[in-house]
Order: structure tokens, then sequence, then C-alpha cells
């Protein structure tokens, strides 16, 4: 069973039609389909599946190095090239095209998407996200920030209403006295460029609080440093 949700789908003229987002129940990596791979009752060893899963990959990984494509019933692999050549007398150049590989599912694979039930369910808000803070006054990545600063956070779903007072940037002191931000250079989903606000020496919690799309729930994200106003 595959559950899925529905988003105001942006590409279409019609305001009111949504496009499909899947919902996995989690991602499972090499090792977890290694770890099924040994599951009790198989009679395979850990060192089997390893040693079998790393062979399949070796050969895959030079097949495709010689120029072979690979048809399987899991998937399907084909080289491909992306660029523009000039003219008929053009010849590959690493700086203007790029060998890529296309995969693609095989015929397991699609019997699978053809036999496997879909099930709606509510939409599941992503929590925001804040992957990095970088002082620009400073130059870099730090946790020592310059009070007026100019600041860059990095992550997902990070835009916000400025206009809305309860949405913004937010450097907590560690009296629990709050300063929001009041310039924003940048306002997208992934970056946010700001303003530091003026502020005290001492050490700062920041949170980011925002009302994502499609959603009338605010959430929160705090990075995960403290930061330091010397």
């Amino acid at each position: 069973m595959i559950e899925y949700c529905l988003d105001l789908n942006p590409l279409t003229d019609n305001p009111s039609d949504c496009s499909a987002r899947t919902l996995p129940i989690r991602v499972l990596t090499r090792s977890d389909i290694l770890e099924e791979c040994c599951a009790e009752g198989t009679g395979i060893t850990p060192y089997e599946a390893e040693s079998i899963f790393k062979r399949i990959e070796k050969v895959i990984a030079e097949s495709l190095e010689k120029g072979y494509s690979i048809n399987t019933p899991l998937i399907n692999i084909s080289p491909s090239i992306s660029g523009v050549f000039e003219n008929w007398n053009d010849s590959f150049d690493p700086n203007r095209h790029k060998l890529k590989f296309n995969a693609t599912p095989g015929v397991l694979l699609k019997k699978v998407a053809e036999e496997t039930k879909v099930q709606k369910t509510d939409r599941r808000t992503s929590a925001i996200d804040i992957y990095s803070f970088k002082d620009h006054t400073i130059g870099g990545e730090s946790e020592i920030i310059t009070s007026g600063g100019v600041a860059e956070l990095k992550g997902k779903k990070l835009k916000l209403d400025p206009a809305d007072n309860t949405q913004g940037i937010f450097f907590i002191a560690e009296d629990g006295t709050e300063t929001r931000v009041a310039v924003y250079v940048s306002n997208t989903d992934t970056t946010q460029i700001f303003q530091i606000p003026a502020l005290g020496a001492g050490k700062y919690e920041l949170q980011l609080r925002c009302i994502s799309k499609n959603s009338k729930k605010l959430s929160v994200a705090t990075f995960e440093k403290v930061l330091t106003v010397e």
C-alpha cells in the first residue's frame, strides 16, 4: 500500500488543479536491503549477501564503463550525452558536454506498479529545517555573529511572511528576550539572507517561524548551534 496526498498544481491554468505526492513510509538504505536479504529463514548469511551485492555493483559499473547498456527485470540503465554540439565536426568536450546514465524501471518494477494499491491520505506538512548559518560580515560559517551584520540561512521550507508578526527569524537571548529580524534581502524556501538585528553581547538561540504553503499552522525550526555576539 502506497499513501499519497494532493498539492496544488502551479503548472496548470486552472487554480483548482492538484497533483499527487507519494508519502513513502521510510527510505531503505543499502544496509537495510542487505539485512532484509538475510532475514530469518532465507539461509543467506550477511557475508554472502554483502559479497554478492558488491559483485553485482562492480559488474554493472564495469559493464557501463565498457559501453554496455543494462536490461534486467528490476531496472534498465543506458548511457546518454547532454549538451549542444555546434556542428557535424564537433566532438565531445567535458567542459560543454556530460555523460549520464539514465535508469528506467524494468518489467518487474512495472508489474509491481500495476499491482500495488494506493490510498489517499491527509497531507503531511514537512517540517522546516535549517541546514546552515553563515555570517557574511565575518565571511563564513561561524557560531560567532556580528550585531547588525548580514547573515544567510540554508535549509528547506524557510520562506516566511515578514508582514505577519508571528512569522520571522528570531534571536532569543538567554533571559528569553526575543529580537525579530526586520530586514530581509532574500526570502525563499531554501535561502534566507537578512540583516542581523542590533544585539547585545551574549548567547542566542536562532528560530525561524513560518506558515508553510497550503498550511494554516505556524511551524518552528531552531538552529542546532548556539550563536554568540562577543
